[in-house]
């Protein structure tokens, strides 16, 4: 994070990430002032943590208390979240999700945007795509993805029509579940109604697959599972939140 905005001369000043709609850049960004701005506000990761699924902590040397961090048969390699779940991004995020506020999908592609130019490890995917959902015409995840394309000036490789992976029904909802054998059960169910539909599509690709929030990693590990079996070399997760470890 830096003290002076990506931005030259002396421009209106940016209105502040929660305050968007009141922004003189609300209708043009750019990507990279957009992240900035949100990363004056956002609380990013704790100084340690787990480099699988990004939990908090308490040194450099702690074992991470999510199992799936250490199966042998995790099927992505890793998640990375822009920033956690905390303060005004958890506002956002439950206001797009839940109420119909579609237009932060704007902003959150821009955050997206940024952060894909400044981090290799998931700005250099071959494949990116929104998390699998019933029906894509009104998912948050397509929302973002698709205005992600429509602002994207480098060329990332997102995806989103035809989807490249699709769920073909309804299954329990993670947040619903209250125990890790839940939670299990919730994935197996996940898996068993996730279709690649392109094959070659993955095959032989590094996908990033983008959601809003991550909390344990067993969606992420479910869809992963599928995109491996249909020839992914590696799959990554990339989210705006980190949830608090429950």
């Amino acid at each position: 994070m830096t003290a002076t905005p990506p931005y030259a001369g002396q421009p209106p000043p940016v209105a502040g990430f929660g305050n968007c709609g009141r922004c003189p850049y609300v209708a043009t960004g750019p990507a990279r002032l957009c992240q900035w701005c949100a990363a004056q506000t956002l609380q990013p990761a704790a100084p340690f943590y787990c480099s699988v699924c990004g939990q908090a902590l308490e040194s450099a040397t702690s074992r991470c208390g999510n199992a799936l961090c250490q199966a042998t048969d995790r099927a992505f390699a890793f998640n990375r979240a822009i920033a956690m779940k905390t303060g005004v991004l958890d506002t956002a995020i439950k206001a797009h999700k839940y109420q119909g506020r579609v237009g932060w999908a704007i902003i959150f592609a821009r955050v997206l945007l940024g952060y894909l130019d400044t981090h290799s490890d998931v700005g250099g995917a071959d494949l990116t795509i929104p998390m699998p959902a019933v029906d894509p015409s009104t998912d948050h995840a397509v929302r973002v993805i698709q205005s992600a394309i429509e602002q994207d000036e480098r060329g990332y490789p997102f995806r989103i029509n035809p989807p490249v992976i699709v769920k073909t029904a309804e299954t329990t909802r993670m947040v619903a579940t209250t125990s890790a054998a839940e939670r299990r059960q919730a994935a197996s169910e996940l898996y068993d109604v996730l279709l690649v539909s392109d094959a070659a599509v993955v095959r032989g690709k590094f996908v990033v697959v983008f959601d809003d929030v991550f909390t344990g990693g067993n969606t992420l590990n479910a869809v992963a599972r599928r995109l491996r079996e249909a020839g992914a070399t590696a799959v990554a997760g990339l989210t705006l939140a980190r949830a608090p470890w429950r």
